[in-house]
């Protein structure tokens, strides 16, 4: 999950993806995950930000090598929420 978060730009880092799934922000189909938990295409990952919460869903399977321009190509948005 950590990696998956990376790869798609999510997060900065991995190091802040697995944080994030440490804490309780990062919900996999409604589940709130751990950092190695697998995710594929059809998937909905939810992220909560301290500010915002977005919602994906993952349209192709996650490679080795994502470029920085395919990232956003592999989900669409469904949810993206600013709180204040």
């Amino acid at each position: 999950m950590d990696l998956a978060l990376k790869r798609l730009l999510l997060v900065k880092s991995r190091t802040e993806g697995k944080e994030a799934c440490d804490v309780g922000a990062v919900a996999v189909n409604g589940k709130r995950v751990k950092a190695s938990a697998e995710v594929g295409a059809g998937d909905r990952i939810q992220l909560d930000y301290a500010r915002r919460t977005i919602e994906v869903e993952l349209l192709a399977d996650i490679g080795k090598n994502v470029s920085r321009a395919d990232a956003k190509s592999l989900y669409r948005v469904l949810r993206d929420e600013v709180t204040t």
